[in-house]
């Protein structure tokens, strides 16, 4: 049984992880000793290069056999993997075609898909300025704020679809994740500027 929320849901919660790790070997890394050598800095860049290509790759998989699947469901075009695709709104609301659902659910359902699709495509920009080896740019840091807007968003939209289908079972976690990389932006932000005056002051 392919659920298109299940794996959106999946990969949200995996690029945060990554944003976070990313976020925490670099902060070590500044900390490593200043005597390090110009080589040792220029593999760590390849390996961050090599990382960033990969995930480009599977960002650029996820949102192909997504989006197969969002049109697959919307005009019953054949499944990849098993007999019918199905789209899980709650625990009791399991549907198999756009015409079991709500009209209103229906809308809420792909505007939730569509800032899904959106929000990969920041991140194929991130991962890009990875690659490049811009690592604490303004750039990096609109890219992890929107994703933190999204958790948010998309739970609220999660929380309505619950509340229309009188189903609540619905977890405060993609919210709380939500904050926390808001939270995390912040702070990457704050610590660019810092950086900035520091270098400007030397």
């Amino acid at each position: 049984m392919v659920k298109l929320c299940f794996m959106i849901s999946a990969t949200q919660i995996g690029f945060v992880l990554l944003g976070i790790c990313i976020y925490v070997i670099f902060r070590l890394r500044q900390r490593s000793v200043r005597g390090a050598t110009s080589k040792t800095n220029i593999l760590r860049l390849e390996r961050i290069r090599n990382a960033s290509f990969v995930f480009q790759m599977l960002t650029w998989m996820s949102l192909v056999f997504g989006a197969y699947w969002f049109l697959a469901f919307l005009f019953g075009w054949p499944a990849l993997i098993n007999d019918k695709l199905r789209v899980v709104t709650s625990q009791s609301h399991i549907y198999e075609s756009p015409g079991e659902m709500p009209p209103t659910i229906l809308n809420l359902w792909i505007i939730k898909t569509c800032l899904s699709f959106f929000c990969m495509g920041v991140f194929l920009r991130l991962f890009r300025l990875y690659g490049r080896g811009i690592l604490f740019s303004a750039k990096n840091v609109v890219c992890i704020r929107f994703f933190g807007w999204w958790l948010i968003i998309n739970w609220a939209i999660d929380y309505q679809m619950q509340g229309l289908a009188k189903d609540m079972n619905l977890s405060t976690m993609p919210g709380f994740v939500g904050l926390l990389t808001l939270f995390i932006a912040w702070i990457m932000d704050e610590g660019r500027k810092i950086q900035e005056e520091q270098e400007l002051t030397v």
